[in-house]
């Protein structure tokens, strides 16, 4: 391999860590009155945002978010710990509508590592173990999708992407299943819960109520189930 391949190899590669690193887009954030153009830029330093007019900067460093939100791939919403005087008990809350294409699950995995709060997003995990059609119940109607069990956390693929998430075990506060058809996921910040269209196999259950309360193994190497009671925890 000659030298100018190989610059252009170790460029390359950097360009690919700095994108990595770096997150750039053109946005409306969302005000009162009149939504205001400018540019949104996440990075290891923190959340940026520039009005286009120049008269609107905000810096928020990763400590002073309370919650990011980046279910929705076409918006980024970041809620800071300060309360709002005029508004009781609400946090400040910062909407930022991409204008153009969406981002996808690198900035929500990005995000996973640079704060101390679950973020809501959807993103990969691992190889999932364990793959049950199931229905979402919103307060008001509801949505289809995969639940999925996997060794490092829980995911649903929603039909409907903003409703997808993926909840890492230690972001867990609880799960519970009142009976094989029926699941609920507790976190910090919000609680999901699921109509299985399929049994929830026991041994899917057992294996992340381990993870999420680090209890010994409830299985042999051997893959038979050891006594245990109890079954299902509500």
């Amino acid at each position: 391999m000659n030298i100018l391949m190989l610059l252009i190899m170790m460029l390359g590669f950097e360009a690919v860590a700095d994108a990595q690193d770096a997150f750039r887009y053109p946005v409306v954030r969302d005000k009162t009155f009149k939504d205001e153009p400018g540019q949104l830029e996440i990075d290891s330093a923190g959340i940026h945002y520039k009005s286009t007019d120049g008269k609107t900067a905000i810096e928020i460093p990763f400590e002073d978010v309370y919650q990011a939100n980046v279910a929705d791939p076409a918006a980024v919403h970041i809620e800071t710990y300060d309360v709002l005087k005029r508004r009781l008990g609400e946090r400040r809350l910062y909407t930022f509508r991409l204008k153009e294409a969406t981002h996808d699950e690198t900035l929500a995995k990005f995000l996973t590592q640079k704060l101390k709060r679950p973020v809501l997003g959807s993103y990969g995990v691992g190889v999932a173990e364990f793959s049950i059609p199931a229905y979402h119940k919103h307060r008001l109607g509801g949505c289809n999708g995969v639940l999925e069990i996997s060794p490092n956390g829980i995911r649903f693929l929603s039909e409907r992407e903003p409703d997808s998430r993926t909840w890492r075990y230690e972001d867990i506060e609880t799960i519970g299943s009142s009976d094989p058809f029926h699941f609920r996921v507790n976190t910090f910040a919000e609680t999901y819960t699921f109509d299985l269209k399929e049994r929830l196999p026991e041994k899917a259950y057992q294996a992340a109520w381990q993870r999420v309360y680090d209890l010994p193994p409830r299985y042999s190497t051997k893959g038979e189930r050891e006594p245990f009671g109890g079954g299902h925890a509500n």
